[in-house]
Order: C-alpha cells, then sequence, then structure tokens
C-alpha cells in the first residue's frame, strides 16, 4: 500500500564458531631434519591445494554465506512447549473486540500459552509494523483482524518468508496468489440476512407505509465482510417488498458510532419528505450512531427502528443506561468464542501440526432486550 514502506533488512546473522589456533609452539632442542622437512612438504601441499582449488573455495563460501543468510530471514520460533501467539485487532478500544481479546487470552491460559493482544488503530502501517516485530521476537502465530483486505498479500508474504502460521478474525483475507487464510468468524451473508429479516419483521408489526419510509444502510467498502453483510442486508429487505430507491447508503471507513453519526446528519435534513426510518448496518456501532443522529435531529424515537449485528453494544443500550434511539434487536455475535476458537486453531496448527479448518463460523443469534441476560450472559 502507499506509504508503507517496506522493512527488508537483514536478519541477525547466527553467530558462528570460529576456529582458534593455540599460540605457536616453537619445538625445543635438537631439531631433527626429518621433521622440517615434513613440515615444508606439508606446509608446500597445502599451498599448492589452496592455489589449485581457489575457485571451488570460493563457491563453496558463497553457498555457505547464502545459507547463513537465509537462515537469519526465518529464525526459528519460540518453542512449542509454551508457545506465544500475537492477536491484531482493528480497535481495541471497541467492546466487541475487548470481549474478544478477553475469550483469546482465557483459552491460552488453558493451553498453557501466550497470546499478546494489540490494537493496531484500523492502521494499515502499524498492523504490518506489530507483524514484523513479531516474527523478530519469534512468536509462534499470528492472528490478524485485517484493517483492509487489500493488506492480505503484504501480511501473508511477511508471514511465510518468516514460516510462522497466519490466520484472519472477523476480517478475510488472502496471499498474492489470491488463496484466502484460515478464517474464524461469523458467514457475513448469514448475518447480514438475519439482520434485514429482523428489520423487515419490526417494520411490518408497526404497519407503517413504504411510501414515506426511508432506510439508512451504514456500509464500510473497505471491508469484504461489512460488504457482505449491508449487502445481504439490503437484499432481504427487497425481498420482502420494501423500495430499493428508499435504501440509503451511509459510507464509513471505520464502523465507528461517531462516524455513522457524522455520516447521517446531512441524510436525514435532505429528506423532509421522510416520516419513518430504519436503520440498520455492518455492526451495532454504526447503526447506534446513524440512529442517534437521526433522534438528535429531531425525529421521535417511536419513528426509529434500528437493527444492529454483532451484539457488542446491546447490554450498553438495553442495561446500561445508553439513550434510547429506537434500537430494537441485533443479530448476536459471540466475540468470546471467535477470540478462543482462534488461539485454540492456531495452538493445534504451530504445536501438534494440526491442519487449519479453511473457515469456521458462529451461529447468529437474535438477540433483544427480552432475552439480553440470557444471551449475553456477561452483562449484568
Amino acid at each position: 500500500m502507499p506509504g508503507i514502506k517496506d522493512s527488508t533488512g537483514e536478519g541477525r546473522r547466527p553467530k558462528h564458531d570460529v576456529l582458534r589456533r593455540g599460540p605457536g609452539s616453537t619445538l625445543g632442542g635438537r631439531r631433527f631434519v626429518r621433521r622440517a622437512v615434513l613440515l615444508v612438504s606439508a606446509v608446500a601441499v597445502v599451498a599448492a591445494i589452496a592455489g589449485c582449488g581457489s575457485s571451488s573455495s570460493k563457491s563453496h563460501t558463497s553457498a555457505s554465506s547464502s545459507s547463513s543468510a537465509a537462515a537469519s530471514s526465518s529464525a526459528p520460533v519460540k518453542s512449542s512447549s509454551h508457545p506465544t501467539f500475537i492477536y491484531l485487532q482493528t480497535d481495541g478500544t471497541e467492546s466487541y473486540f475487548v470481549l474478544e481479546g478477553d475469550g483469546a487470552k482465557a483459552e491460552a491460559a488453558k493451553l498453557g500459552a501466550t497470546v499478546k493482544v494489540e490494537n493496531e488503530n484500523s492502521s494499515a502501517a502499524t498492523t504490518v509494523s506489530d507483524i514484523q516485530t513479531g516474527i523478530s521476537d519469534r512468536v509462534n502465530g499470528l492472528i490478524v483482524v485485517a484493517p483492509s483486505a487489500t493488506l492480505g498479500p503484504r501480511m501473508v508474504g511477511l508471514a511465510n518468508a518468516a514460516h510462522v502460521p497466519i490466520m484472519a478474525s472477523d476480517n478475510g483475507f488472502a496471499g498474492s496468489s489470491g488463496k484466502q487464510v484460515p478464517f474464524v468468524g461469523i458467514n457475513a451473508t448469514q448475518f447480514g440476512d438475519s439482520s434485514g429479516s429482523l428489520l423487515m419483521q419490526n417494520f411490518k408489526k408497526l404497519g407503517w407505509s413504504a411510501q414515506n419510509t426511508y432506510m439508512l444502510l451504514v456500509t464500510n467498502p473497505e471491508l469484504p465482510t461489512i460488504t457482505q453483510r449491508t449487502a445481504a442486508e439490503k437484499a432481504k429487505v427487497i425481498a420482502a417488498g420494501f423500495p430499493g430507491s428508499h435504501i440509503i447508503d451511509v459510507p464509513t471507513t471505520d464502523n465507528t458510532t461517531q462516524q455513522a453519526f457524522n455520516a447521517t446528519q446531512p441524510i436525514k435534513t435532505s429528506h423532509p419528505q421522510a416520516q419513518h426510518w430504519l436503520v440498520t448496518g455492518g455492526n451495532d456501532d454504526v447503526a447506534y450512531g446513524a440512529a442517534k443522529a437521526l433522534a438528535s435531529s429531531g425525529v421521535s424515537v417511536s419513528n426509529i427502528v434500528a437493527t444492529g449485528l454483532g451484539g457488542d453494544l446491546a447490554c450498553q443500550i438495553w442495561a446500561k443506561g445508553a439513550p434510547d434511539v429506537g434500537f430494537s434487536a441485533t443479530t448476536y455475535i459471540n466475540p468470546n468464542a471467535i477470540g478462543a476458537t482462534a488461539v485454540k486453531e492456531i495452538y493445534d496448527n504451530a504445536v501438534t501440526h494440526t491442519a487449519f479448518p479453511p473457515n469456521t463460523y458462529v451461529t447468529p443469534i437474535v438477540l433483544t432486550k427480552a432475552n439480553l441476560t440470557q444471551v449475553d450472559t456477561a452483562c449484568k
């Protein structure tokens, strides 16, 4: 990617044992002619061999140096008796990723391993840098929530060159060959389909007219998993009879509540004919942020129905006193299970050499205020 400098400096060269010669000893007493002649002959033979074989000797030295350089560029990973992995997350401050990290650490503790969870702040440069640092530290495996799928070839190339296993969490990506790396997360289309169904159920229950109802679909074109979710939501809504011309795409780049809030504010002003609003998107954060923008601009909460995806904000919204903005349901993703499963799979691959399954998906669960504490058992 532009602006990302590759760090291609050679790794540390291994320290080779140096043949040390002891101090030359003088021959005491009488010098025997025969010994001197043998010594001179031996020196002459060595010199002759060195002179005749100089080309061969250089070739051997070159091959040895190449072998050492290759070894240094892929330093051996740490012992598998107590393996160490790094888990790179796009935004480690989001509640979803906090729970995912908790699940990863708990599973690592059970396995006698260590997992270091790092916040990449949605930065491609930071992600590449932390992968390089992990490789330099000889970690046993890399689990990456990619900030962008376009970073895949760079990340996979670094891991493969160092012979370190790499897998994707939440956001899938591929190497330069186009082959996807092992993935743990959700079937994005399945979850988007479920979210769209929930939205339509609430729309029909309220008996609103499609003529004066508009829908905000908060997207993120940079991430395939978000694109797949929102495409499925849109398809489900249209299949249920809602007019496609009343669906308004709201693009974001970081899937945060604040960015969805900012992007939504001008839309309400430009659609004065809308009396009711449906809201959904790639996660809970953007659905809540867009709905909050509508409410703060004067739309009655009774005229807003928002459906999230993920469930990570559900506890804050329904149990912790967050402002009511019409957030009615979400499709729950168990982040703890994703973190734990990712660590178990990379542990099995690195330690017992078990092949990765290509994809591991968690099942969508409908989450509402009514079943909140039964589904999200961590919510108190």
